[in-house]
């Protein structure tokens, strides 16, 4: 009796503390999912030691209730060829944007039976649930507005006219987007979702279709010499405007295989002074609405302006983030190896061999790393 009793005690006991990691409350600081990110490609891809890797990657993705899907991608391509289960991370992605679309992108798979396996689950009930649930996130306002703003900026961009006083306006849309930042929080997918030309579609609604925006602005944009458009429906599902009779895409878009959100990165890019704004989104990474790998790549990207523009501390940082970085132009930039790892570190970034030797690992057998924009997420 004594020993049912004991028996018993021990049962619940367990089944309370299952209950209580059940109901645990996620991890809210963001620097500590990226830190778990960072272990986990060097403890694959310096280390050979996959089974820690798998071990962070897991504990990243369920301690924290936001995951950026390009890691749950990366996860599941390297799951793949250590033969272990991949279909957990691309199911978890569905709830992030995944689509099926965007396992075309990966030479490795487009024989294998992995995006079948994917588009039946996506199909599922199962699949159809976490696909709303992830619609649901959306702030749809939000990012009817982004779209809307950027036009703005790439309407003067684009203006042949002299005088278009384009570098004038960026004070007052600074104003705007830090407006925006600072009551909703900064526009990447965490909030807005992933670039996804299907949006509009699931959530019916016409402000989301960022292709017909830009063919209805054609004037203002001035791609008018470049009509008529026709629209193409690619192979994954998204839609491009194009010149009738050619594959030749003449009018700007969002680039679907990103697996992140761009609209307000493409702006940060043209801004002849974006420091500003610099210093009003770096908490926005501890939050999870900005990856470290966008904050930075934008940070070595406005190296561009920096004969115009040298405010601030960031002019002095350079991370070598994404494929543009590599460009010859930057290169006067570069420090010693070991200082820009220090300083990658500092943002949970891992070091320049460990990039490397993923690349090498994504070429040799036909998988894919390197998302977001400029390949930032690499």
């Amino acid at each position: 009796m004594k020993k049912q009793i004991a028996l018993s005690v021990i049962f619940l006991i367990l089944i309370g503390q299952i209950c209580l990691l059940a109901t645990a409350p996620k991890d809210t600081n963001y620097w500590y999912y990226h830190e778990l990110i960072y272990k986990a490609e060097c403890a694959i891809f310096d280390s050979n030691k996959i089974d820690a890797g798998f071990q962070y990657y897991d504990q990243a993705f369920n301690n924290f209730e936001f995951n950026y899907v390009h890691d749950l991608m990366n996860a599941a391509q390297l799951a793949h060829f250590y033969h272990r289960d991949y279909m957990k991370y691309l199911k978890r992605g569905v709830g992030y944007g995944l689509r099926p679309a965007h396992l075309s992108y990966i030479p490795a798979w487009k024989k294998l039976t992995v995006k079948k396996e994917f588009l039946e689950y996506f199909k599922s009930d199962d699949g159809k649930k976490t696909r709303q649930a992830y619609l649901a996130t959306i702030n749809q306002d939000y990012l009817a507005w982004l779209y809307h703003f950027s036009l703005e900026e790439l309407k003067y961009r684009r203006s042949p006219d002299p005088n278009r006083m384009y570098e004038e306006h960026f004070a007052k849309w600074d104003e705007e987007l830090l407006q925006k930042i600072n009551e909703y929080g900064y526009p990447g997918a965490k909030i807005i979702g992933i670039n996804d030309s299907l949006l509009y579609k699931n959530l019916n609604n016409n402000d989301l279709n960022y292709n017909q925006l830009v063919f209805k602005s054609a004037d203002s944009l001035c791609l008018a010499p470049l009509k008529p458009l026709t629209p193409m429906v690619l192979e994954t599902g998204d839609t491009i405007w194009v010149k009738d009779n050619t594959n030749e895409m003449d009018c700007p878009e969002l680039s679907y295989w990103y697996l992140g959100q761009t609209a307000a990165a493409i702006y940060m890019v043209h801004n002849p002074c974006p420091f500003k704004v610099f210093l009003n989104i770096y908490d926005e990474i501890a939050k999870g609405n900005l990856h470290p790998r966008e904050y930075t790549v934008l940070i070595d990207q406005s190296r561009m302006h920096t004969e115009k523009c040298d405010c601030g501390k960031y002019s002095t940082l350079f991370f070598r983030i994404g494929n543009f970085s590599q460009a010859d132009f930057f290169k006067k930039y570069f420090m010693p190896e070991d200082e820009t790892d220090a300083l990658r570190k500092q943002y949970w970034i891992i070091p320049l061999h460990v990039e490397r030797a993923k690349a090498s690992f994504a070429e040799k057998y036909g998988y894919r790393f390197n998302w977001g924009m400029n390949n930032c997420f690499k």
